[in-house]
C-alpha cells in the first residue's frame, strides 16, 4: 500500500530511484502532497529497510536479462495493454506485470471469471469444476486461476481442452513456476493464454506471496467461483478480496459432511457468496440472467432434478441418477419428457442438455 501511495504521488519511476539512491523517509515524505504525518514517516522508514534488502540496481538489470532469456514481457500500468480493472485495487495495485504469453490477452480479461478451490480435490470437485468451466467458456468467458494442483489445475486444463483463454497468476517470478508438477500445464497455458506475476524473475514463491497474489486473481475477474474450499484456505482469502472489491462471488456446495466444502458452505451461509448449483446460476453471477428464457413452471419433480443434473457434456443414465438422486426409471422418465420439450437430447451413450 505504501509503495502504491508513492507511485500515485511521484509516478512509477521516481520512487524506485529514491529507494536505490538511499533517500531517507523524511525527505521522501516532504515530496508528498497528501500526508506528511509522523506515522507515515515511521512506516516508510520500516518499508525502506525492507525494500533495500531486496532491491539493488544490479537486481533490476538481472531480472530484465532473465526476462529476455525466457521470452517474457513486462507490462507497466502505463501500457495500452494494462487491465484497467486492476486499478480498483487503488494503492494496492501492482506497478507492473511480468508475463509469459501474448500481452494482448490482458485486454480480454474484463469479463473473465476466477475459478478457484482446494489443492486436494475430490472426484466430485473435478466433475463440478469441468462443468463450471464448460458453461463459462461456452459463454466466451476467460478463466483465471492460480496454477495450483487441484481445482486450479483442472480449471486451466479444461479451458485449454475447450480452446478457451486461461490465465495463471503466479506467486513467484515467471522463471520459477510453481508447482513443478504443473510445468507441462504452464507451458500449454503460455502458448495460448498468459502466465502472470507481479514480482520480478528470480523471486521465489513464499506463503505470504500466495496470499498477496490472490487479490490479483480477484481483481482481474468480473466474478469468482469457489469450488471445494476449507474454512481457512487461500481460496477463502481470494473470495474475501473479491468481496472487498464488490465483485460477485459464487460457491458450489458439496456434501454436508465434506471438510473440503466447509468453506463454500460458510461463504453461502454468511451471505458472502451466491449458491451455484445449476448453469443458470453462473449467468446470474455475472449479471447476465438470460440463460434460460423458457418457462420451467410446468416441469415436474423428476424433470427438474434430471435437468439440473445435465451439463454441456454427455452423461450416462447412471451418472444422471447419481447426481440427481433419482432412480434409473425416474431419470429416464424425466429425460424423455425433457426431450419432448426440447430441453434435453439423447446421445449414443447418454444425455446432454440442449
Amino acid at each position: 500500500m505504501i509503495a502504491g501511495l508513492l507511485r500515485a504521488e511521484l509516478g512509477p519511476i521516481e520512487p524506485l530511484v529514491l529507494v536505490i539512491n538511499d533517500s531517507d523517509a523524511e525527505s521522501i515524505v516532504k515530496q508528498l502532497s497528501n500526508d506528511q504525518s509522523p506515522h507515515l514517516t515511521k512506516t516508510l522508514t520500516e518499508c525502506l529497510e525492507t525494500w533495500r534488502r531486496r532491491v539493488r540496481q544490479a537486481d533490476v538489470f538481472r531480472s530484465l536479462e532473465i526476462l529476455r532469456s525466457i521470452g517474457g514481457n513486462l507490462v507497466s500500468s502505463q501500457s495500452s495493454y494494462w487491465p484497467e480493472q486492476l486499478n480498483d485495487l487503488q494503492h494496492g495495485a501492482p506497478a507492473a506485470l511480468w508475463l509469459l504469453g501474448d500481452g494482448k490477452h490482458l485486454l480480454e480479461l474484463s469479463e473473465s471469471v476466477a475459478v478457484v478451490g482446494s489443492r486436494i480435490v475430490s472426484d466430485y470437485g473435478k466433475v463440478v469444476t469441468k462443468d463450471v468451466v464448460n458453461t463459462l467458456v461456452k459463454d466466451g468467458k476467460p478463466i483465471v486461476s492460480g496454477g495450483a494442483i487441484g481445482i486450479d489445475a483442472v480449471a486451466h486444463q479444461r479451458t485449454l481442452e475447450l480452446k478457451g483463454l486461461t490465465v495463471a497468476v503466479m506467486a513467484g517470478g515467471i522463471d520459477r513456476l510453481y508447482p513443478a508438477q504443473n510445468l507441462d500445464l504452464f507451458k500449454q497455458i503460455a502458448k495460448t493464454g498468459l502466465i502472470i506475476s507481479e514480482v520480478a524473475p528470480g523471486v521465489s514463491p513464499t506463503k505470504w506471496r500466495f496470499l498477496q497474489r490472490n487479490r490479483l486473481i480477484a481483481a482481474l475477474s468480473q466474478a469468482t467461483v469457489v469450488i471445494e474450499a476449507g474454512f481457512r484456505s487461500g481460496t477463502i482469502n481470494t473470495a474475501g478480496h473479491a468481496n472487498e472489491l464488490g465483485r460477485p462471488v459464487g460457491a458450489v456446495p458439496g456434501p454436508i459432511n465434506s471438510v473440503r466444502s466447509a468453506g463454500c458452505h460458510q461463504l453461502i451461509k454468511d451471505g458472502k457468496a451466491q449458491l451455484i448449483s445449476v448453469p443458470s446460476d453462473l449467468k446470474d453471477l455475472c449479471g447476465e440472467s438470460d440463460y434460460f428464457e423458457k418457462d420451467f413452471t410446468s416441469l415436474g419433480h423428476w424433470e427438474l432434478r434430471a435437468l439440473d443434473s445435465l451439463g454441456d457434456q454427455e452423461r450416462s443414465i447412471a451418472e444422471i441418477s447419481k447426481v440427481s438422486g433419482l432412480t434409473s426409471f425416474e431419470a429416464k422418465t424425466g429425460l424423455n419428457r425433457l426431450a419432448k420439450l426440447g430441453l434435453a437430447t439423447p446421445t449414443s451413450n447418454g444425455w446432454m442438455k440442449c
